[in-house]
């Protein structure tokens, strides 16, 4: 349910209670203003109204029965309580209510609550400044926060389904408002180019660390732990670091690159190419090693590299045997990556083979060397998540994510240009498919362009990227 249609259900939580009255509903503006005249006045002025009568009534009978002076001593309180409860009535019919009884308003656009020109972001309320105050009748419920206090709304003591209805709708929609408002402009632009990879894993966009609350809080470092292990094998800091670092300097942009290069060469040699990979992978899912295999593996690495195939080639049977320092370099790196991914992951092969002819379009092929985007969003949110596990400082996470923001905004015109870019990387990781989730991915992008509350349209593209925190 988006932000409206959770306005709209707050609304309707109070219909035909007591606070329904005392309840002011914008939905155009996304304003409730709340409070105004407490309870307590109210009724005073109902009981003085109702006294004067009383009064005036007792005071005829007693003047009917020839008791003058007892009368004029109820007949003169009772015209003073009645002029009383109609000076009152005046005086809130003709003078602007907002000069007697301030209202809070809960401006939903802005995030923030205010009261006598007092604003307090959204992000700075906690459950426990939403308060309830039990009397004999009445159910109050007020916001008690060190810069801002009033009466929210009130209910009979038989409607506390409603009140608690009214409770859980409203904190459901202070928490999930948008941006906390603690964020700088900066801080919020660096978590906006990681937004597609942390909104599809249910991570909030609006502060570096866990969602408020307890609860929520500790649902995310479960979530955070279980995804750092799954799929990025990372059980402690040192290897979370590690992944975090191989995203940055080669990431699978390095090995786009690559097929893009294949892709572009002449149809005999891309076939042969993968003829010799289904080949390799066939022997070993039937872990069929023999002589002959290594020859043909040396085959497969020497056409993979093109014009350096002869060097990454001669490094096979040292990788093989596992020598000390046969992985140390780039072409190190990069064949032992190649050749761990052969052999243990059992999907690999498909997945080239359909990045090799997704590749054959030649503008998806011209845009292989812009999927950094692909690499640093999952680098940006492996920080986030090493922070909401406990690992990293936050003062470390926004020093170590703001060079990457940098780059990101270098390399790309707009957020629209970034996400394209994002969803063509996972394209070509999944294995150029389109497996299952991608038009979710895509609808994960559309909602983040449409959202107000998106870092992307509550932060400029072109914001200058400079630390703007203390």
């Amino acid at each position: 349910m988006g932000e409206a249609g959770r306005f709209d259900a707050l609304e309707r939580a109070v219909e035909g209670s007591l606070a329904e009255g005392s309840l002011g509903f914008d939905g155009d503006a996304g304003v409730l203003s709340a409070g105004g005249v407490p309870l307590a006045a109210t009724g005073a002025l109902i009981a003085a109204g109702a006294g004067g009568v009383g009064l005036l009534v007792s005071g005829a009978l007693l003047s009917l029965t020839g008791l003058d002076g007892p009368a004029g001593l109820a007949l003169a309180p009772g015209v003073s309580l009645l002029l009383l409860s109609l000076a009152f009535v005046l005086l809130l019919r003709f003078t602007p209510l907002p000069r007697l009884w301030p209202r809070l308003e809960l401006r939903f656009t802005e995030r923030v609550i205010a009261r006598r020109g007092v604003r307090v972001p959204f992000g700075e309320l906690r459950p426990e400044h939403l308060v309830w105050r039990d009397g004999r009748f009445f159910r109050r419920l007020y916001v008690r926060h060190p810069r801002i206090r009033g009466p929210l709304a009130e209910f009979f003591e038989n409607e506390g389904r409603q009140a608690d209805e009214f409770h859980r709708r409203l904190w459901e929609l202070i928490g999930t408002a948008g941006p906390s408002g603690s964020l700088t402009p900066v801080q919020r632009w660096i978590l906006g180019a990681a937004a597609q990879y942390g909104a599809f894993n249910g991570f909030r966009l609006d502060r570096l660390g866990t969602a408020p609350g307890t609860e929520a809080a500790a649902a995310d470092r479960r979530a955070a732990h279980e995804l750092l292990r799954d799929p990025w094998g990372a059980y402690d800091l040192e290897q979370l670091l590690g992944a975090a670092n191989w995203l940055v300097q080669d990431g699978h942009r390095a090995g786009f690159a690559h097929d893009a290069e294949l892709a572009a060469r002449p149809p005999a040699e891309r076939e042969e190419y993968a003829s010799l990979l289904r080949e390799i992978d066939t022997q070993i899912a039937g872990d069929q090693l023999e002589p002959p295999f290594i020859e043909r593996l040396i085959e497969l690495v020497r056409i993979r590299y093109g014009a350096e195939g002869p060097e990454y080639a001669r490094l096979v049977p040292s990788l093989l045997r596992d020598e000390p320092g046969a992985d140390v370099g780039e072409e190190g790196s990069e064949l032992s990556r190649f050749l761990n991914a052969l052999f243990n992951d059992r999907d690999h092969a498909a997945e080239e083979l359909h990045r090799l002819e997704a590749l054959t379009d030649p503008e998806l092929r011209a845009n292989a060397e812009r999927f950094l985007v692909w690499d640093y969003g999952r680098a940006l949110m492996l920080y986030r998540w090493g922070r909401m596990v406990g690992w990293l400082t936050e003062e470390y996470c926004w020093d170590r994510m703001l060079p990457l923001a940098i780059d990101v905004q270098r390399r790309y015109t707009s957020w629209h240009d970034m996400a394209t870019c994002y969803l063509q990387g996972r394209l070509l990781w999944s294995g150029g498919t389109g497996d299952g989730d991608r038009s979710g991915h895509e609808a994960l992008v559309d909602e983040l362009a449409a959202d107000p509350h998106s870092p992307w349209n509550l932060t400029a593209w072109n914001l200058d990227l400079r630390r703007d925190w203390t």
